[in-house]
């Protein structure tokens, strides 16, 4: 069975859409919702709709709320839903588990977007953001949690997976529709929180795929260096 982890901050409008849709799956055996520190009624709503509710007492941010779930989860696979994507069905949250269930992949990500999907082909490091996700426990054990903070942990599962010999896929889902951050805290607040968003990315995204590039290629020259030094003697 497969433990669903739900981070929500402030999301009491759309928490029992999601929590009802992932209860009623037939692979789910429990749905839990990481209350981010709201300061609305979600934890409340979330208990109604049957969800085993976490509450953190503070804001932490999307990184800390998953780890707070996946702590308590008591399944191997997991599936991270967004508190404020609706519109999924049973079908699509099959099709978003299947791979992981299977042993086929140990992440597999659902995208709306079509142009999304098509430059991750692209782009072997494009990065792909998706708060809606299956993955192994094992995979989550293995992500360099040291300074990955909010939503910079997409990209840090993104960059873990692929160290692993089965990697990640996509789904592209259609049917689903995402309340945008503009909507639900009005324009300043939502864009501000957008900024914010986009930043984390961006600083995780330099630090896994630059920087650690620039290191192990160092590393491989200086290894290369020293069997050449080796052979001249």
């Amino acid at each position: 069975m497969v433990s669903v982890v739900i981070p929500a901050f402030n999301e009491v409008g759309t928490i029992t859409d999601v929590i009802t849709c992932a209860r009623q799956h037939p692979w789910v055996g429990e749905v839990l919702v990481v209350d981010d520190g709201s300061t609305d009624a979600t934890a409340q709503v979330a208990e109604a709709a049957g969800a085993r509710v976490i509450r953190l007492a503070r804001n932490t941010g999307k990184a800390t709320a998953l780890d707070a779930g996946v702590c308590s989860a008591k399944s191997n696979v997991l599936l991270f839903l967004d508190a404020d994507v609706t519109g999924h069905t049973q079908q699509t949250l099959s099709r978003i588990m299947q791979p992981v269930i299977e042993g086929r992949v140990e992440m597999n990500v659902g995208l709306r977007a079509r142009s999304t999907l098509m430059l991750n082909q692209a782009l072997r490091f494009f990065p792909i953001i998706g708060g809606d996700r299956a993955l192994t426990r094992r995979l989550w054990e293995a992500v360099p949690t040291n300074g990955v903070r909010g939503f910079q942990i997409e990209i840090a599962l993104n960059y873990t997976s692929k160290q692993f010999e089965k990697g990640m896929a996509f789904e592209l889902v259609r049917g689903t529709f995402h309340h945008i951050k503009e909507r639900k805290y009005g324009v300043v607040a939502g864009a501000t929180q957008r900024a914010i968003m986009i930043r984390q990315i961006l600083s995780i995204s330099f630090r896994l795929y630059i920087l650690c590039w620039i290191k192990q290629r160092a590393v491989r020259i200086r290894k290369r260096n020293k069997v050449d030094s080796g052979i001249d003697f």
